[in-house]
């Protein structure tokens, strides 16, 4: 049987941000005992026509750049297997393209040059919504501490893309021995209707206990399988976005699924993926359900 090592990739441009993502990439390595891909994608390099002179200096800057990184990684991790790729396409597409052989995909919360705009317009998005594996957001980790720093926070549903995304937790949690914080957000019959107009037909004590059967019910398969690992469960009444954000300041990492059911619905395509993108208080890994990668 071809048994094929998929790296892990990470995108660089030589911002401050995309510096954070590189050495966040190598410890990702370093902990699963893969190799290093270090990505560099321009659009405008490598072509030979009436702007040639732009197209040669860009692809000179590039492989600099790739240069620098890779010496960087190795003088960090003498040990870590590194290689250097310059796609010559716009990073969305290089983004993904590295994707379907990769184990893990990271970038930087901000960029220029080739990675311009990574996560304020359509490559993130893009990356997020069609890349093969699961995509790590590298944002800063907030000193603004709620009740889980430094732990690994969760979004759960009763999703297939939540179990991917508890899947993952799991496996960082085994990889890093940091506890984890399962969030479940849950709306009630009331929660919509503004106090003058609320109907007398919710039980908000039903509504929380069936949230916490939900919870328990999503979690019991992971905690069986990794029984040294603490956890602690998180009920929230209300906006899913909202929770999520809360509790990822100070976190070590916060998982979440590319999809999801109830509060989290629409998670890359709607509110609760751009809130977490923009406003998360720790680096963001999206999990990525087999079935849901092709």
């Amino acid at each position: 049987m071809n048994s094929v090592v998929q790296p892990v990739v990470v995108g660089v441009d030589g911002s401050p941000p995309s510096q954070q993502a590189l050495q966040w990439a190598a410890k990702a390595a370093m902990a699963r005992d893969l190799p290093l891909a270090i990505l560099y994608a321009s659009q405008f390099a490598g072509t030979a026509d009436a702007y040639e002179y732009v197209s040669l200096e860009a692809e000179e800057a590039g492989q600099q750049l790739l240069s620098k990184a890779e010496a960087e990684v190795k003088d960090r991790f003498p040990d870590l297997a590194c290689s250097t790729e310059f796609a010559h396409e716009n990073p969305a597409s290089a983004l993904v393209d590295a994707s379907r052989q990769a184990a893990l995909v990271i970038v930087g919360n901000r960029g220029h040059g080739g990675f311009h705009d990574l996560l304020l317009g359509s490559t993130s998005l893009h990356t997020a919504m069609h890349a093969h594996c699961p995509v790590a957001v590298i944002r800063p980790t907030s000193t603004e501490e709620q009740g889980a720093a430094g732990r690994i926070v969760v979004g759960v549903d009763a999703s297939v893309p939540s179990q991917a995304a508890l899947r993952l937790a799991f496996a960082e949690a085994s990889l890093t021995g940091r506890p984890v914080t399962a969030v479940h957000a849950f709306t009630s019959a009331l929660t919509a209707y503004p106090p003058a107009l609320m109907p007398q037909v919710s039980d908000l004590k039903a509504d929380r206990d069936r949230a916490r059967d939900l919870l328990a019910r999503e979690l019991l398969p992971w905690q069986a399988e990794h029984p040294d690992i603490e956890v602690d469960t998180v009920i929230v009444q209300g906006d899913a976005s909202w929770a999520l954000v809360q509790y990822s300041q100070g976190a070590h990492l916060v998982v979440v699924g590319s999809r999801g059911l109830g509060g989290f619905a629409g998670l890359i395509f709607g509110s609760v993926g751009h809130a977490l993108i923009h406003h998360a208080g720790c680096p963001v890994l999206i999990a990525r359900d087999t079935d849901d990668s092709q």
